[in-house]
């Protein structure tokens, strides 16, 4: 198991695939672990060799306070990426994730070739986040679980059922409470709006028609903020690579190989 320490806590991280196809980071949500992105494995293995990782207090990586910042979270992703030996990468990420990546866009863009901003926002109205830190404190993730997939994936998906809800649901009630309270501390005090202009790396923004965190209306100001970006739309939530795994696995695709 790859472990990264750092500051006195550790990072989970592991590769997969081929090291000689072309490097993708993949940076998931805000309550999972690298473990999200197991549906789109197969069809991005295919094209790329890939990186994940666990943020603080997710999965197998630990957490010492209950606050960080955006800049505290894309440096341990530079830090993953150091210790995997990547200089560059694409870099596709959801929610939290594509928080990181459009850090990484505007102030390591040394690191980032390509970015693929997924289902989220570059500029959250401060009360959300300060309101979600004092419920996770008062009642616990336990209390939260059903609110937070709900506003992860469209109601036919959660009515299914199936092997990957249950998964996702699983790894959010393991998620360590006060990581997750760093981690939404970061949102919180993230400033990124501001530094979009200066981004320079091709990107890709999706959005989810039925998206209750991050609207459409977030993503397109990510896009029109961006100079080229474009924006894939898809009929679903706020996690749609769960949901139609072929069709995000391709989208990406598509967007990172095209000349």
């Amino acid at each position: 198991m790859p472990l990264l320490q750092k500051e006195g806590r550790q990072i989970y991280w592991r590769t997969d695939g081929d090291p000689a196809k072309p490097k993708l980071l993949l940076l998931n949500s805000l309550g999972t672990e690298h473990g999200l992105w197991n549906p789109v494995m197969s069809a991005l293995l295919e094209s790329f060799h890939v990186l994940r990782m666990d943020k603080r207090g997710h999965g197998g990586s630990t957490n010492l306070t209950d606050t960080c910042s955006m800049a505290d979270l894309a440096d341990d992703a530079l830090s993953v990426m150091d210790a995997a030996g990547w200089q560059r990468a694409h870099i596709c990420g959801v929610s939290i994730g594509g928080m990181q990546a459009m850090w990484l866009g505007a102030y390591a863009p040394d690191r980032v070739d390509r970015l693929v901003l997924s289902n989220t926002s570059a500029a959250i109205p401060r009360e959300v986040f300060a309101g979600r830190i004092e419920q996770v404190r008062a009642q616990g993730l336990d209390a939260m679980v059903d609110t937070i997939l709900g506003r992860f994936f469209t109601s036919t998906f959660i009515a299914e059922g199936g092997p990957v809800f249950y998964s996702v649901r699983e790894n959010l009630l393991r998620v360590d409470p006060v990581g997750y309270i760093a981690c939404c501390a970061a949102i919180r005090d993230m400033e990124l709006m501001d530094a979009l202009a200066s981004i320079k790396a091709t990107s890709l923004v999706i959005v989810g028609e039925q998206d209750q965190s991050t609207p459409p209306i977030m993503g397109e100001a990510i896009a029109s903020a961006i100079d080229g970006a474009r924006v894939a739309r898809l009929p679903y939530a706020h996690i749609p690579l769960s949901e139609v795994p072929r069709e995000y696995a391709r989208i990406v695709t598509d967007f990172l190989l095209e000349n």
